[in-house]
């Protein structure tokens, strides 16, 4: 099978699928859901079908990158903690979630994202085993667990002293911070099969705060996912002309 071929065949094994009835989407995906797909295509079930199915491709090729980003991410803030507090996820006397810094309200915040990584941090420990390396632990964590360790408040503990230091082309706190946040809640919608084409998705800008985060933190295998990646195919492949 030719490239051209491999692309056409997601549209193929649905043209060639036996019809669905209105009733028949409404039982699937709940007639809320399946409204959100009749909206743009006119009523048109068949349409909405293949839109729904199309959205399915595109999040999990978008899901796929993001994902490539997350592992990248990780490793390098795990490289830049484990230089001052190694073996952190494992190590009971770790000293990285109880330091503090600055006085008053900034404290007081702190002390409660510590609370919560490390509340997080023994969530991911579970079914890991007794005693899980610290490469297990990192693996096990969820994306928001990195997304918190740029918060604002945790600028003199987590990002000038260490986190700062895993990003080429030195971009600020803010900057990182804000474009790993909306990632994180983009990658939330896209592993629960969220439209892709709504305006609240903002599917080009994510992909963009992707593209753009992957390359301060791992430009090579950026540069690799970008050119591997099944995300421009599937856009061209979109069945509601003008809807992206």
């Amino acid at each position: 099978m030719t490239a051209e071929e491999q692309d056409d065949a997601p549209a193929i094994a649905a043209a060639a699928a036996a019809p669905l009835s209105t009733a028949d989407l409404e039982a699937w995906l709940s007639t809320p859901r399946l409204d959100t797909y009749l909206f743009p295509c006119g009523g048109d079930a068949g349409l909405a079908l293949e839109l729904y199915c199309w959205n399915s491709q595109l999040a999990a090729a978008a899901l796929a990158d993001t994902c490539h980003l997350e592992v990248a991410l990780r490793n390098a803030y795990d490289r830049q903690m484990a230089q001052q507090f190694p073996d952190w996820s494992v190590d009971p006397a770790s000293q990285l979630f109880t330091r503090t810094q600055g006085h008053g309200r900034a404290v007081t915040k702190q002390i409660s994202l510590n609370t919560g990584s490390q509340r997080a941090l023994n969530d991911a420990k579970r079914g890991l085993g007794a005693s899980p390396s610290h490469g297990k632990v990192v693996a096990a964590t969820t994306f928001g667990f990195w997304t918190k360790l740029t918060d604002r408040d945790r600028t003199a503990t987590f990002w000038t002293p260490m986190l700062r230091h895993a990003f080429n082309g030195s971009p600020t706190r803010g900057e990182v911070h804000e474009r790993v946040a909306r990632v994180n809640k983009f990658r939330n919608r896209l592993a629960h099969n969220e439209p892709v084409f709504s305006t609240s998705s903002g599917l080009h800008d994510r992909m963009r705060d992707v593209d753009e985060l992957f390359a301060w933190v791992a430009p090579a295998a950026a540069a690799y996912v970008r050119g591997t990646s099944v995300v421009p195919s599937l856009l061209a492949q979109c069945p509601v002309p003008g809807l992206l």
